[in-house]
């Protein structure tokens, strides 16, 4: 095996609960390499800009799941395929892969798949928080990442540029939490404290963040 796990980052379903068009190019291409590698790894639970997709029993759908049954459709063993359903963004997917399953697991040989628009962002965030140490001091050096970039499937040229200008933004932002974090205490502390994706939110918070949402809805 070339690889012991290749990791498909989130990147939202459709109203039928299906993966993302762009999402199914990133999946596509896991299952054309799936001779070289021991796991799949998809992740995310979904986002914090719009409510979930509700499946038909009014229960939340997972992109991860979601991710999951697509390969499982096109006969990749349920048993090679990890599912990460707690982050929220992309630094989430990354922290969460790596502490909760890709650490535990001892797999050190990755790959990781996205679309060109997203691959910059990407590879910064993966970078970052696979080489963080537990240590204040040293570096982790016990991780091999290739990454693999894939169409833009099904975007129009307006939504193209839109993404391309709101990861620009993110990146520098990224750029500027990659000089303050030094270390996975760091991490942890960053997101379960500060990160608004993952702290304790007031009451207050909680309603003004649903009334933005339903008014993004309409």
């Amino acid at each position: 095996m070339t690889y012991d796990c290749i990791v498909i980052p989130g990147g939202g379903v459709d109203l039928n609960g299906s993966p993302a068009a762009w999402v199914c190019a990133r999946l596509d291409r896991a299952v054309e390499m799936a001779s070289s590698t021991s796991y799949f790894l998809v992740l995310s639970r979904g986002t914090t800009h719009h409510p979930p997709v509700l499946d038909k029993n009014s229960f939340p759908i997972d992109e991860a799941t979601a991710s999951a049954a697509y390969l499982i459709e096109r006969n990749i063993p349920s048993n090679k395929i990890l599912i990460e359903n707690w982050s929220l963004d992309t630094i989430g997917n990354a922290y969460f892969a790596r502490q909760c399953i890709i650490e535990p697991m001892e797999l050190h040989r990755l790959a990781v798949i996205t679309n060109d628009f997203h691959m910059t962002r990407i590879k910064l965030i993966f970078d970052w928080i696979f080489s963080l140490s537990t240590s204040a001091i040293d570096r982790c050096e016990k991780y091999s990442i290739e990454y693999f970039t894939v169409s833009n499937q099904d975007m129009t040229d307006e939504q193209l540029v839109a993404r391309i200008d709101k990861e620009h933004i993110a990146c520098e932002d990224v750029k500027t939490k990659i000089q303050k974090i030094n270390n996975f205490s760091q991490m942890a502390r960053f997101l379960f404290i500060e990160h608004g994706a993952y702290k304790a939110k007031s009451l207050h918070s909680q309603r003004s963040q649903l009334d933005s949402l339903t008014a993004s809805t309409y």
